[in-house]
Formats: C-alpha cells, structure tokens, sequence
C-alpha cells in the first residue's frame, strides 16, 4: 500500500536514496512514484496537445493563434514564476497536487466552449497548472540529488521522466487513430480532462514530500524573494541559453502546421513521427544521460548546436521517412539538453532555494515565447512560408550556440566540481 503521509522519507528509505544510483535505472524508490504520477499526468496533455495547433487553424487566423500562444505563455510564466517559491513553502506534494486543479478546470471549459475568444483563456488555464507540474517534476529529483552529492544527476533528471516520454509516444498515436476513426478533438479533450483528474489521485496516493521540513521552515524565515541568492553561475546559464530559446519557441508551436501544411503529410502520419520522436527518447535517454553526466557543460553546448542544425534540415526536406528520420535523431541533442541544464541550474544552488531556482529559471526561458511566438506568426504571415520560420530559427540557434559557450566556459563552483568528480 503506497504512503500518503506528507511528512519526510523513513531512515530505510534515506539510505536507499544515499545509495544513489543503484535502484532501477538509476532511480529510487521515491523517484519512481514521481515517475509514475508524472507519466499519467502526461497523458492529460499529450492524447490531444499534438494536433492542437492543427485544430486552431481550421478556424482561427495566424494572428489568433499567435494571441493564443502568447496568453498561455504568461499563464505559464506565472506558474512557474510562483510554483518554485510555493513549493519551496509549502512542500512538493501539496504543490503538485493544487497544479491540477486549473488544469481539469481549463480542459472542462475547452470541452464545452471551443470558440474564439474563449481558447486563449482555457488554453491559459491548462498551461497555467502545467506549469507548476514541469517544476515539481524537477523539483523532487533535484532534492533528491541533493541528499546524494550529484552523483549521476542528469542521468536521474532524465531518466524520471522516461514513463512520461512513453505515455507522449503512444498518445500521439492514439489520438491520431481515433481521429481516423471518426472521432473529433473534442473527444481527445475529455479524454485528456479524466486523465488529469486520475493523475490527482495518483499524486496524493503516491507522492511522498520530498524537501525536509527543517528547509521548510528555514525557507519561511527568509526573503520570499531573493535573486542574489540563486548565485552567479544561475544567471550566466540563464542569460546564455535566452537567445536560444527564443529561436527555439518562435518556430516549435508551429511544428505541426509545418509538417500537415507545407509537407503535405496527414494528421495521423504526424502523430506517429511525434510518437516516434519520443519512444527514440525513451530508448536512448539512460545510455546518453551517463555520457552527458562526465561533461555537463560540454554536453549542453554540443546539444545546442546539433538541435540548430536539425531545425534547420526541417525546411529542406520533405516526406515522411524524412520525418521519422529527423524526428529520431532530434531525440539525442534534447535528451543532452534535458540532463545538462536541469543540472546545471540547481548545482549551486542551496537546498531550500532549489524550487525557486527551478521555477524562475523556467520563468526566464519561457518569457520568450511572450515574442517568440507572435515573432514565428509574422514571419509566416510575411512570408507566406514556415519553411523560411525554421530555416530562421535554425540559423539563429547555431548562432546562439557560440553564445552559449563563452557562458558555460565562465561557470564555475565547488558544488560543480564535486558533482563532476562523484559522476566520474
């Protein structure tokens, strides 16, 4: 019978997890609950988010969607910018649990009233409770690994996330083939509104609190906002990976409608490509991760460079063994970049800042997409082509790459050097 108690883990449980690595692909017991809740939790997004852009166009214009995107973002950006500093108050469960309320809320609405100007503010509500999901998502492991030292902490981040890599590989394709068999987005919506409901079950079943109620307490006493003490090294990887993600965001929202539009590629054909995008990463996420462990810093920069080239490949070719192809090698630079950065933004960071490190890190990079977004929408309304919006993109990722080196080369610390020693 799982522990619903919110209180701290036992002393059995405290030397498993001193033990690190030696559970079940390098995650503990507490990990893997975590796994289990994020995963289902995944499938309340991914059975119907992968066609959603698709569905918008058949009646929203380029603009519209633009506003869309742009709403949620700022809904995101406020959950992420309060869940970290939540979470670091209040404990990680109770956080995760609160995160699916505006979600099941956001999807009943978009079920019932999928007009204009309804959308922007359901799609709001369901990014604004996600958010705070992604970071208790990282925000559990990251104690974790405190507790450990940060040994083989990017191969940990990772690697809990591989039940939900799954449920995004498998959803595309049953949403695909539900659709094909005459079922509408609205279905998929349901389906997505039952799933998030069953995911708040799961978390006060399964997720035990992860942070110690002495850091609990300790983060109560001080500032409820304090930058400076995220440390030096936060900022310069904050301000490296910004231009980045910017190219990045101003192009991926569009993903869908590049490939159904200008490809010329079905519905069904593109969720089983996303589908396969994520199986690839389920499948290649644990033997990289080690690699990526042994150099953060290296494994970031290359992750960078290799993920602007392959964007940009996206508006040469064409066809659906292009896709697949494409989407299978996309799968190694993010696995890098998934275990690289969520390393590197907590690893000198002390433990009752790591929630707030997390959540305005998060908050930063997702800012972008306040522009990035309406950015990809002008330059496909200007030029008539998403093609030219990835070729851009692309370009400006492997710029931004360079960027990002001389940011990494300036990083140092002695909480990253003992983690580096302790990965070797």
């Amino acid at each position: 019978m799982p522990d619903i108690s919110n209180g701290v883990s036992s002393d059995a449980e405290s030397l498993a997890i001193n033990q690190g690595s030696s559970g079940f692909l390098s995650l503990s017991n507490t990990l893997w609950r975590l796994a289990i809740v994020v995963g289902i939790a995944q499938f309340s997004i991914s059975i119907w988010n992968w066609e959603f852009s698709i569905f918008l166009e058949t009646f929203l214009e380029p603009w519209q969607l633009g506003l869309t995107f742009s709403i949620s973002t700022i809904a995101s950006l406020t959950g992420y910018f309060l869940s970290g500093t939540i979470a670091d108050r209040i404990g990680r469960k109770r956080t995760m649990m609160f995160a699916f309320l505006p979600a099941a809320l956001g999807l009943l609405l978009l079920v019932n009233y999928p007009v204009w100007p309804f959308i922007p503010l359901e799609y709001a509500s369901i990014m604004f409770g996600w958010s705070f999901i992604i970071i208790m998502s990282r925000a559990i492991p990251a104690d974790e690994i405190e507790k450990t030292g940060g040994h083989n902490a990017a191969r940990r981040f990772t690697m809990v996330l591989m039940p939900a890599f799954i449920v995004d590989g498998i959803s595309p394709a049953i949403g695909a083939t539900l659709l094909n068999l005459g079922l509408i987005p609205r279905d998929l919506h349901i389906m997505a509104g039952i799933g998030s409901i069953i995911a708040f079950l799961a978390t006060f079943l399964l997720i035990r609190e992860s942070l110690g109620e002495d850091i609990i307490e300790r983060t109560k006493k001080g500032p409820l906002i304090s930058f400076r003490r995220l440390g030096l090294n936060f900022w310069k990887l904050a301000i490296g990976m910004f231009a980045f993600i910017f190219f990045f965001n101003s192009a991926l929202a569009y993903y869908g409608n590049l490939i159904v539009g200008e490809w010329g590629l079905d519905e069904t054909t593109f969720g089983y490509a996303w589908s396969g995008f994520s199986i690839a990463m389920v499948l290649l996420m644990h033997t990289i991760s080690g690699y990526v462990d042994r150099g953060l810093k290296k494994s970031l920069f290359v992750a960078i460079l290799t993920n602007g080239v392959i964007m940009a490949l996206f508006s040469l070719v064409s066809g659906a063994w292009n896709l697949f192809l494409l989407n299978f090698i996309w799968a190694i630079p993010v696995v890098m970049w998934i275990g690289a950065e969520r390393t590197l933004v907590v690893q000198d960071v002390d433990e009752e800042n790591k929630g707030r490190a997390l959540g305005t890190y998060q908050f930063i990079s997702s800012s972008t997409n306040l522009v990035a977004a309406p950015f990809g929408a002008y330059i496909w309304t200007v030029t008539g082509s998403l093609r030219t919006l990835w070729m851009i993109s692309g370009i400006g990722e492997i710029i931004s790459a360079i960027l990002l080196g001389g940011a990494l080369q300036s990083m140092s610390g002695k909480k990253a050097a003992k983690a580096s020693a302790n990965s070797d």
